[in-house]
């Protein structure tokens, strides 16, 4: 694994006397007092956006706090999850580290993340959007702060929709029947499906939530053994029908080149995706809400909240790291710096500014399609909520493995029903 380490100066931040990212302008202020120390911090995403976003995070803080140093380093998805289990264990964490899906709130259950009700609570915890925080409170703690997130919903080739006379779907049946109109192998395929790790699984959960399917009940019981799971993963067996070889061994980050390319008319994947656009090619795509059958909720809502380790060396100024960061002008900044599509979790965030800045304004339709999605969507695998036993699922790997025996093995899905709830049983 090749990381990649940055170790931000303050005055390296000096040097550049006004700081910005196209119409949005913060001057560096560098008061005679501030926290002091230093911390170390973990990110997953290594686009160019994403880590000149954190360099200018890391020197706007250390500008404000001229006693303090940020120590970052670049841990790719898949590998990050695993280092800081690894690292809990042997007693070496950051200070601060960026989770999704589950471990949102499973690494604080397992004692790996910092109750941050407090940090909430100072930064003000009606700014965030309740289905964000909502979706990971348990028992009214809260174990991560949520910033920046990626709704979940479809991609399709408008200027394909045009050619065929197809509208855009409004049901399972009808995202099928569009799929197979497109599919035109090799040039072009149906769809795209993905599955290569952990943090690909979004299409298996969201064909499960779409159909009423879910892991455990209001309860909290184990409740996967019912007709709408059998009915949700025959629709995700119809998906990789469509898809090109060797799809399911791909990531979602990988295969938004195929999308955009053209080698295939649908993809499910979050706002992030239009960053991939330019004003040459956008005009070729549109954008809908996931089908859901009666009843059922939506697609799946997927957030980055960051951590503070119970074994951090210096949580004190990891935590005014994180209070610092989404103080509102702070906030602003970084969001008009970061990747396209990363979306706010905080509420007044959604302001003026942000929505009609050069960046974001040319994607704004994908971003009003991905707030339809949020308001319906589901957090990690809670249908009903966090999950205590949420963590059965992710220290199994279950839901990847689900993917591929359906799809790559070609296996019933009865037959895979059993054998998954056998193994989320024994993990119980």
């Amino acid at each position: 694994m090749s990381n990649t380490r940055n170790l931000v100066t303050r005055r390296d931040f000096i040097y550049s006397s006004v700081l910005t990212a196209g119409g949005l302008t913060l001057a560096p202020m560098m008061p005679a007092w501030g926290a002091s120390g230093t911390i170390k911090t973990w990110s997953p995403d290594t686009r160019d956006a994403a880590i000149a976003s954190e360099e200018w995070l890391n020197a706007a803080f250390m500008a404000a706090n001229p006693g303090a140093t940020v120590d970052h380093l670049n841990v790719p998805y898949g590998d990050d999850t695993a280092k800081l289990v690894s690292g809990h264990a042997a007693g070496d964490v950051p200070d601060i580290t960026w989770v999704y899906s589950d471990f949102l709130f499973t690494f604080g259950l397992e004692g790996i993340a910092s109750n941050m009700n407090g940090t909430v609570e100072a930064i003000g915890r009606d700014r965030f959007m309740d289905g964000a925080i909502n979706g990971i409170t348990v028992d009214g703690n809260v174990y991560s702060v949520p910033f920046v997130g990626f709704p979940f919903f479809i991609y399709y080739r408008k200027d394909l929709y045009e050619k065929l006379g197809l509208n855009p779907p409004a049901t399972h049946e009808e995202l099928l029947h569009n799929i197979e109109a497109c599919h035109n192998p090799p040039e072009i395929y149906g769809y795209q499906l993905t599955n290569q790790a952990i943090s690909d699984v979004w299409n298996l959960k969201t064909a499960m939530w779409t159909h009423g399917a879910y892991y455990f009940d209001e309860n909290d019981n184990l409740a996967l053994d019912r007709p709408e799971t059998i009915d949700a993963w025959n629709f995700y067996k119809e998906l990789g029908k469509w898809s090109p070889p060797g799809s399911m061994a791909q990531s979602d980050l990988e295969t938004r080149a195929l999308y955009v390319d053209g080698k295939c008319a649908h993809m499910m994947t979050t706002t992030s995706m239009s960053a991939n656009f330019t004003p040459d090619n956008i005009g070729r795509f549109g954008a809908a809400v996931y089908p859901s059958k009666p009843g059922a909720l939506g697609a799946s809502l997927d957030f980055y909240g960051a951590v503070i380790p119970t074994k951090a060396k210096n949580p004190e100024l990891a935590e005014e790291f994180i209070k610092h960061w989404l103080t509102y002008d702070v906030f602003q900044e970084y969001l008009a710096r970061t990747v396209v599509g990363w979306v706010p979790m905080m509420g007044d965030a959604y302001s003026d500014a942000y929505l009609n800045h050069p960046r974001i304004s040319i994607v704004r339709d994908f971003i009003d399609i991905g707030g339809k999605a949020a308001a319906n969507g589901v957090v990690g695998t809670g249908y009903f909520g966090p999950s205590k036993h949420a963590g059965a699922l992710t220290a199994t790997d279950v839901e990847k493995q689900i993917g591929d025996r359906l799809v790559v093995l070609d296996q019933k899905p009865e037959d895979v029903l059993k054998w998954a709830v056998d193994v989320i049983k024994s993990e119980m």
